[in-house]
């Protein structure tokens, strides 16, 4: 080791702070982290926040601090109409996913098959989305997960693919794909295993949810803004 490696980490400002430094401290030194990253994405120095947050070992529970920083940066830049049309074009990829899962239930109604809706999760369902989110759906019905990806290929969705996810309530088939250069994950929430309005899937806890027509109030309100 050489003699100033053990201080290197603790002189760079923009490195987490150690943790025997007082609240105050730290709580300065993440907020400076976090603007510096928020920096390097909003300036195209790095292509996406995620990677901004990989290239400087951010942890994870900056995340937040770093898109506050990040959507402050935006609406100073563009101003805050131009970021809520922004908002409104992203939900509208969201929309077009629940209207064509529901599209599709309605036209086999007839078959008998159990399904409660499809949602849209997290604070996308509030119009809180940011160019960089990845936005969330949950489909409650007992449809095959290909059966669903076949027919969102219809509507140009890109790039699927399929994965497990661990829950609090199980595992369950989730799809990924892309619309209209918008990242989504797909989770298969079979009715008796998730309720339609269960908590976050992952880590628990209160998680707003909108179903097709809920979507569309939040993108009127947003291009209302705008």
């Amino acid at each position: 080791m050489f003699p100033n490696d053990q201080n290197s980490e603790s002189s760079d400002p923009l490195r987490p702070p150690p943790r025997h430094l007082d609240d105050g401290a730290a709580d300065r030194a993440d907020d400076r982290l976090a603007q510096s990253v928020a920096t390097d994405v909003h300036t195209g120095r790095v292509a996406s926040l995620s990677r901004a947050m990989q290239h400087r070992n951010v942890p994870a529970r900056l995340e937040g601090l770093v898109k506050r920083h990040l959507a402050a940066m935006r609406s100073a830049s563009i101003g805050e109409s131009a970021m809520n049309q922004m908002r409104a074009d992203r939900l509208r990829s969201a929309l077009d996913i629940l209207e064509c899962l529901d599209s599709f239930e309605e036209r086999f109604a007839d078959q008998g098959r159990a399904y409660l809706g499809s949602r849209l999760a997290g604070r996308a369902a509030r119009g809180r989305i940011e160019p960089e989110d990845r936005i969330h759906l949950r489909y409650h019905g007992v449809r095959n997960i290909r059966d669903l990806a076949a027919e969102l290929e219809f509507i140009d969705v890109l790039e699927i693919r399929f994965s497990i996810t661990r829950s609090r309530f199980g595992m369950l088939e989730t799809m990924h794909g892309i619309l209209e250069g918008v990242e989504f994950d797909l989770r298969r929430c079979p009715p008796g295993q998730v309720a339609i309005d269960a908590p976050n899937l992952v880590r628990g806890g209160d998680v707003p949810l909108a179903h097709a027509g809920e979507v569309t109030r939040v993108i009127e309100g947003l291009a209302g803004e705008a």
